[in-house]
Order: C-alpha cells, then sequence, then structure tokens
C-alpha cells in the first residue's frame, strides 16, 4: 500500500515558480500587473489554454500525477500509473488539486484530455504513451470478463486469478468470494447507471423515503464519430436534456453510430454521454454499502469490482456498447436466462437499489465516491474507504473520514445511511467512531 508523502516545500516552490512565469508573460506596467494580481484574488476560477500556457500546463500534470502517486492507495503501483491520470484530466478541467494558484483560484484548462494529460506524463515514464495505456486499461478488462465467464458456474471464484488480485486491489490478494453472490453485486452495480432502469425505477417508485416525488437524473453512452461530434459543436453533452427526436437526429447526420454490434476504435470513434434528464443522479458508496447490507460481502466487493469497470471503462482503445460494465452485466443475466430460465437478479431488485442509492432521496446526499476515493485510505484512516463503508454494515466502529469530491464528514454520511437502511427495513447498529490521527 502506498503512503502518504504530501505536498512538499519543493513542489510549492515549483508551483510558485511556475506561476510566476505565466504572470511575467502578461502585458503591461507593474501597477497593471499588481492589479491584476489584486483581480485574480477575487476572481472565482481562471481559464487557461493547454496550447497558449503549455508550461504551466505541463508543470501542474506532472506535480499532481506525483502528488496522487505518492497518496495511500490499496492499490499496486502498475495499476495506480493507469488509473490517476482519468483523475488529472477532471482535476486540471475544474481547477482541482494542484491546478489553482497562490491564492487558491482555480486555474481550469477546458482543453485538457487523457491524451493531453498523458502526453505529458510519458516524457518522464514511456510507459504512460496514450496508446498503450488504453490498450493495458481495455485488456485488463477483457481478462477479467473472459475470467470471470470461464468461471461463472464455480462455486467459488478466486479473487486472485493467476496470483495476482483483480485490477491490483491489495484486499482482494489470496481471497475467495461466492461466485453467485460476487455476481449478484456485479448485475447490480452494472445496471444501476443505465437509463432505461432508472427511468423504469421512477415509475417503480414514486415517493421518496418522505414521502415526496421521486426523481432522478440521468442519460446514456453512446459511441460517437469523433470528428461529426466535434463538427457539430454540441460542447458538453451531458450539460443539458437531449429528447428523442435530438437523439434520432444526431443519429441520421452520423453523429451517434447506428450499429450496436460493430467494432469501434478510438480515436476514429469515442464515447460521449448524453444526459436524457436534468437532476442528481446515485450515490455510489450508499450503493455499496445497500448491496452489502442486503446480500453481504462477497456481492458487495462483486459491486465495488463493478464501479471499478464503470471507471477504466471511460479511455480504452476498443469500445463496446452500452459501457462495458452494463455489457457485462448483461452477459452474466444471460447466462442464467439460459442455464436457469430466470434472471440471477430481477428487475425488482434493481429498481430497489437505485432508490435507495439516489442523491435526492431522503436523507438528501450530495456525495458519491469515486473508484479512486474507494481505495484510498483517507487522513485518519487505517482501512480503504470502501472497507471502512462494510465496517459500517457489520457494526463495528468506523473511522470519521471525509469522503468525495464534497469532503462531506463520515459523522454526517453513515448517520444519513443510518436512517436510509432503517426506511427499508434493514437497520444495522447506529454509526461510532474510531478516534481519528492528527
Amino acid at each position: 500500500m502506498r503512503r502518504r508523502r504530501g505536498r512538499n516545500k519543493f513542489n510549492n516552490r515549483r508551483v510558485d515558480a511556475l506561476l510566476d512565469q505565466v504572470k511575467q508573460g502578461s502585458s503591461g506596467s507593474r501597477d497593471q500587473g499588481r492589479e491584476q494580481q489584486a483581480q485574480k484574488r477575487w476572481s472565482p476560477s481562471r481559464t487557461l489554454s493547454v496550447k497558449r500556457d503549455r508550461e504551466l500546463f505541463e508543470g501542474l500534470v506532472t506535480l499532481d500525477f506525483d502528488f496522487l502517486m505518492s497518496q495511500p492507495f490499496a492499490a499496486a503501483t502498475r495499476n495506480l500509473a493507469d488509473l490517476l491520470p482519468q483523475s488529472i484530466v477532471g482535476r486540471a478541467t475544474n481547477g482541482h488539486g494542484y491546478f489553482t494558484d497562490d491564492f487558491g483560484t482555480p486555474l481550469c484548462f477546458p482543453e485538457a484530455t487523457f491524451e493531453r494529460v498523458l502526453s505529458v506524463l510519458e516524457m518522464a515514464d514511456p510507459n504512460l504513451k496514450p496508446q498503450a495505456v488504453r490498450h493495458r486499461r481495455g485488456q485488463m478488462l477483457q481478462n477479467f470478463c473472459d475470467y470471470i465467464l470461464a468461471h461463472i458456474d464455480d462455486h467459488e471464484l478466486d479473487l486472485s486469478p493467476e496470483g495476482q488480485p483483480i485490477f491490483g486491489i491489495d484486499f482482494l490478494a489470496g481471497k475467495k468470494a461466492i461466485t453467485r453472490d460476487f455476481l449478484k453485486g456485479m448485475v447490480l452495480a452494472g445496471f444501476m447507471d443505465d437509463w432505461s432502469y432508472r427511468s423504469n425505477t421512477m415509475r417503480h417508485h414514486r415517493m421518496t423515503f418522505a414521502g415526496m416525488p421521486f426523481h432522478i437524473g440521468g442519460g446514456d453512452i453512446l459511441i460517437v464519430d469523433a470528428a461529426n461530434l466535434e463538427m457539430v459543436g454540441l460542447g458538453d453533452t451531458g450539460a443539458t436534456v437531449f429528447t428523442d427526436q435530438e437523439m434520432r437526429s444526431l443519429t441520421d447526420i452520423g453523429v451517434i453510430c447506428r450499429n450496436r454490434h460493430g467494432e469501434y476504435a478510438f480515436p476514429e470513434f469515442d464515447q460521449a454521454y448524453f444526459r436524457r434528464q436534468m437532476g442528481d443522479g446515485v450515490c455510489d458508496d450508499l450503493a455499496i454499502i445497500y448491496i452489502g447490507a442486503k446480500f453481504g460481502y462477497d456481492a458487495m466487493l462483486g459491486a465495488f469490482v463493478m464501479d471499478a469497470i464503470d471507471t477504466y471503462d471511460k479511455y480504452l482503445l476498443e469500445m463496446t456498447w452500452g459501457g462495458f460494465d452494463t455489457f457485462l452485466a448483461g452477459r452474466i443475466q444471460k447466462h442464467f436466462l439460459t442455464t436457469e430460465d430466470e434472471p440471477l437478479i430481477w428487475d425488482d431488485a434493481i429498481f430497489d437499489l437505485i432508490h435507495f442509492a439516489a442523491k435526492r432521496n431522503d436523507p438528501v446526499i450530495s456525495l458519491s465516491s469515486s473508484h479512486r476515493r474507494l481505495i484510498q485510505v483517507e487522513k485518519g484512516a487505517k482501512v480503504p474507504t470502501v472497507l471502512n463503508h462494510w465496517n459500517f454494515v457489520q457494526g463495528q466502529p468506523v473511522f470519521d473520514i471525509k469522503l468525495g469530491f464534497a469532503r462531506v464528514p463520515g459523522r454526517d454520511f453513515y448517520q444519513m445511511a443510518w436512517k436510509r437502511l432503517k426506511s427499508v427495513g434493514m437497520p444495522v447498529a447506529e454509526p461510532t467512531f474510531l478516534r481519528t490521527r492528527d
């Protein structure tokens, strides 16, 4: 498990030096420079260009990657190196992490992409060439898929095939799971983001736990022709709602691909998220807790692994229609329909999960931990976040860590999770907390 080194004085000096270069490149008098500095102090963010501010972008990407790699994760270094550049894309786009100036003003690079981040990192590590990273991520998912389908009827599943834990996750090393339970968790997590299931959940569950109208947002991840998508200039396709007619029009003009069974490879094709309804989605932390409480530890691990698949699937060379997680969940369901004449998981169970874990159920919750956050050992904890969740389900004391990007205090989150479990008749012990280290 990697240990935290944190931001050191050397890195801070490097950030200051990089920012000085930007200031020195500005035109105008010294007084104008001071005025701009004062204005920057109160600015909500600064929008920069990857090309125009290339040296700054490269420096911040390197610092941010080094910082993330220094954090304690329950995963192997080789997996983290392929995973963490994905986090840097979001941090660069939104001005998070090292992408801030000395006043804390976000430095936003809207043009940041996975390829552009990796083009910086590969200068120090040739193994991080974009094509190579995408290939390794895709091969890892395909190998796991082949392994699962080959052992789908086994009673037990080895979570360290060929001596290596799945996706390099430390706490899976040497472990076995009841295959059927593990697969249940995979199927549940594999469908909880699917828009057809979310829309049907609103018909199945019309009210929140507090008796208010139930609502959840969502959309479809579809394969697009990259050149055509850029040509029509839609921008962020997740920021606005697309109607059925608009989706048909985008298909007709060749932006959205038609053939579900076609072969699609990057960079000619890519994936894009098309929002179908505004609103908050699902809290992955609550989903994992619910699956653990209802179906047990092995099912929770299956859901956790499927969440990892959903993360790695975002940047691959070869794309799968509907997403690799939904595809694999469908293959598992099809197997049991064929061999047992019924699915492993009925639709009602998926609806119940989505309803329980929706952010806008009661109590309302704002967080959802990424895979990176779930495998990270947060400050003050001794276990990764996903195992802290399991300790809560078991009624054991938990670490009062901060969760997700929103940094929600653990005391608040676990109280809300406890109340939701009570609402569905699955009470666990009221959370108690371990003393955290400074």
